[in-house]
């Protein structure tokens, strides 16, 4: 990120790219040089990747667990985030990224750049008309790790979508949607800090997530976590928003989703390989979110080649939770 402050020294700032450049770290403060935020660039990373040596330079990264989880080995911490979880990098940072094997795993990287272009997010002016934004872009940490206390997971699903449409409005929607996103991660990132208790959600997030094909129990997750376990189901209902057995078959279903998709398996099958111990239970859990049967949804969004027949509108999202 970058600072600018009247007793610090301007960056430069080159004419061909028209990128402000500075070895200083947080975010920006200037007086006279407009400063606005472009995204540049979505990395998909599906299944098993190993990115060593990565380095954010003169960019910021925002790191989105989709769906399974990532890890993310920074010099002085090393970082696992599970689904939906946030991980938003400064400049300067250098990191290895890992998506472990597996076919359900996918992992975004969005890049962002700054720019001397007005079409694109005036990030600056947030920051000077909201203490909100202001302490979230110039937090001390070179990144921030975020639970999803806003759905930002929406937000960011819209701004890929448009990244990579052509619609005549792209420019116009990607700006619109980095505003809400960058006020929401300023939202979740000052719950995060102010709910003392929110660091044991991410605890037994990362667990169901690590764990969602095995028996489990909520007893089982608070003993992994540390809690009791009304102490759990409290923290979950007042911070997450649901409850906690939502929560584990929101992530099964999902996971399911995507073999129904993706592989040939049996529906039963994929049922007792996602964790449910019958094809009737799963099957409630699947239409519960879906709106439809797992035979019905592999018929819709099944890959051509595997389902053997043409899907009639690409890959359905579940409604957010």
């Amino acid at each position: 990120m970058l600072t600018f402050e009247n007793r610090r020294n301007y960056a430069t700032i080159d004419k061909q790219t028209k990128l402000l450049q500075n070895e200083d770290a947080t975010m920006l403060r200037r007086d006279n040089v407009p400063f606005y935020m472009e995204m540049t660039a979505c990395d998909t990373l599906c299944g098993l990747h190993s990115l060593s040596g990565q380095d954010t330079g003169t960019e910021n990264q925002l790191i989105y667990v989709a769906n399974g989880c990532c890890r993310v080995n920074l010099p002085d911490k090393d970082i696992r985030p599970a689904y939906r979880n946030i991980i938003y990098l400064h400049r300067n940072v250098k990191y290895d990224l890992e998506v472990p094997e597996g076919e359900t795993n996918l992992v975004y990287r969005i890049h962002f750049l700054p720019s001397a272009d007005p079409v694109h997010l005036d990030l600056d002016s947030m920051c000077r008309n909201s203490d909100t934004m202001d302490g979230f872009m110039h937090y001390r940490n070179r990144y921030c790790f975020l639970i999803d206390q806003e759905n930002i997971a929406s937000t960011i699903n819209e701004l890929i979508r448009e990244f990579h449409g052509s619609s005549p409005q792209r420019n116009s929607m990607i700006t619109a949607l980095l505003t809400i996103l960058y006020i929401k991660m300023a939202r979740s990132f000052f719950t995060k800090r102010k709910a003392a208790g929110i660091s044991y959600i991410s605890l037994a997030k990362k667990y169901i997530a690590e764990h969602s094909s095995d028996p489990m129990t909520i007893q089982q997750i608070a003993d992994n976590v540390g809690i009791s376990r009304s102490h759990l189901e409290s923290l979950f209902s007042k911070y997450a928003g649901r409850r906690i057995t939502t929560h584990i078959n929101t992530v099964r279903v999902d996971r399911a989703a995507a073999l129904l998709t993706l592989t040939r398996k049996d529906v039963l099958e994929i049922a007792l390989e996602v964790g449910y111990e019958n094809r009737q239970h799963f099957a409630r859990e699947f239409r519960r979110r879906y709106s439809v049967s797992p035979s019905q949804y592999r018929k819709l969004y099944g890959t051509p080649e595997l389902s053997g027949t043409q899907p009639s509108g690409g890959t359905k999202q579940p409604p957010e939770s």
